[in-house]
């Protein structure tokens, strides 16, 4: 017999990459960067936020309505390499490699929706 609630024990003890994502703006080469503890699950949110216009940031929306989203990406930009980490530690470790990311973009001439 199958004991869900075992299952979902199992499922929620999993730890879930971790790392940087984007909502990239391909046409004006624009994106909106972020942080996530379960990459899998904010790509999907983010999708289908989108999708239903839905999403936080109004000048984000409204690029997406205007271009269509043949001109939107969203992808994992990096992963982060989990082992033991505590909560905080993995926090830290997020923070640094996302604004290792916006310095590296910037350089590259993008522009952010959320990041100055």
């Amino acid at each position: 017999m199958i004991n869900k609630k075992q299952i979902i024990k199992d499922y929620k003890s999993q730890k879930q990459p971790a790392g940087i994502f984007a909502v990239h703006n391909i046409a004006d080469n624009k994106m909106f960067i972020g942080t996530s503890k379960d990459l899998p699950a904010v790509l999907r949110r983010f999708d289908f936020t989108l999708k239903m216009g839905s999403f936080p940031f109004d000048g984000l929306i409204d690029d997406y309505k205007r271009l269509g989203d043949k001109n939107f990406e969203v992808k994992v930009l990096d992963e982060l390499g989990i082992k033991d980490e505590t909560e905080q530690e993995i926090d830290k470790e997020l923070k640094a490699l996302e604004e290792m990311w916006i310095e590296k973009l910037k350089h590259d001439g993008v522009s952010f929706y959320n990041k100055k």
